[in-house]
């Protein structure tokens, strides 16, 4: 299967290198970081969604028109607008960039932040009510006539779109390590996407996940996060990463955590990797993992080109075919990844496809 490698499009240029307020909305930043991005050769770029953040459809759609390539993983949670109404805004915005979208179903990691939009259900409810609002969306884009649904979240009569997405669907990604989670992507991910994990952990999370989707008849395809630390040689990026961690710690009272989201299953598993150790495998580093906890998304390769590839193709033999593949410097390391990483990846897949073929 083909590697697909996403990247991450905020809405201002903060890092954990450069914090910046997150009231601050930089549209300068956001086409910068599109063009970037494009250049470099990323598939796909993640827009996140959260209770205080600025609206990401709106985003989306300005990324959309200032790329010619580029797809967009939009964040989107159910609950606060009908999944009928969804399915058009959703197959609007996929028209507008050409169909090149993809949505990311968030469940919502935390009850105090669903709260803060009007959202009083547990977490249980939302992961339910996840798979009936994914259930209509596709039956949306898919009816050629008026659907009626009366279900245990929803009911409608006649609802329609229009308007259809370009390639008849929108790939779905669905993610989270709880047991929740797990059901829930295995019966209605195209992608189950997770944070960042070691091989090991992944491994554990396809087998879990196939396991499920497997009696439903379902095979969903598996994304992992990852940060990267890209040097010239092995001593030079292992050199890299330990300025790295002191100038973020010496930040570290100065950045905006995650709070909320710190209570998720996946940034838990997080925290426990981080205290297995600063190195683990190959070359996945822990050194931001164990300045920020549970606040953090950061297991990091550190390596050589020819190391990071390697260690990549792990995830990729393992059954992980699409990637979030990101540095600590939002311009600098994007590009440094589309010369050094992206391209030599391709031609690994390329050839390990081509070689499986033969067999």
């Amino acid at each position: 299967m083909p590697i697909e490698i996403n990247g991450l499009i905020n809405h201002n240029m903060a890092s954990e290198l450069s914090p910046v307020p997150v009231s601050h909305y930089d549209i300068d930043a956001i086409v910068k970081l599109a063009k970037v991005q494009e250049a470099a050769g990323y598939d796909r770029v993640l827009i996140a969604n959260a209770a205080t953040m600025p609206d990401n459809f709106t985003t989306a759609a300005y990324v959309g028109a200032v790329t010619e390539r580029l797809g967009v993983m939009l964040a989107h949670r159910p609950g606060f607008i009908a999944p009928t109404m969804a399915a058009r805004m959703l197959a609007t915005l996929d028209r507008l960039l050409g169909g090149r979208l993809g949505v990311h179903i968030i469940t919502g990691a935390s009850d105090i932040e669903m709260q803060c939009d009007g959202d009083f259900h547990t977490k249980e409810e939302r992961y339910d009510r996840s798979i009936e609002y994914i259930d209509i969306l596709r039956r949306i884009w898919a009816s050629e006539s008026p659907v009626d649904h009366d279900g245990k979240w929803y009911r409608f009569n006649g609802g329609y779109a229009e308007i259809k997405p370009l390639n008849g669907t929108i790939p779905v990604f669905f993610g989270g390590m709880s047991p929740m989670a797990i059901a829930t992507g295995a019966a209605c991910a195209d992608v189950f996407a997770t944070l960042s994990d070691t091989v090991a952990g992944m491994t554990e999370v396809v087998q879990k996940v196939s396991a499920a989707a497997q009696p439903l008849g379902r095979k969903p395809d598996f994304l992992v996060s990852l940060r990267l630390v890209v040097g010239e040689s092995e001593d030079k990026a292992w050199a890299q990463a330990a300025d790295l961690k002191a100038r973020i710690a010496a930040l570290e009272d100065k950045a905006e955590k995650n709070k909320v989201a710190a209570s998720a299953a996946g940034f838990a598993r997080t925290a426990e990797l981080a205290g297995k150790g600063e190195r683990l495998e190959k070359c996945f580093w822990n050194g931001i993992n164990e300045i920020r906890g549970a606040h953090s998304n950061s297991g990091t390769l550190v390596g050589d080109p020819d190391q990071l590839v390697e260690a990549i193709m792990d995830y990729w033999d393992a059954g992980v075919h699409k990637f979030i593949l990101r540095g600590y410097d939002p311009i600098g390391d994007a590009e440094i990844i589309g010369r050094d990483i992206i391209p030599a990846l391709r031609r690994k897949v390329a050839e390990r496809e081509a070689s499986m073929e033969v067999q």
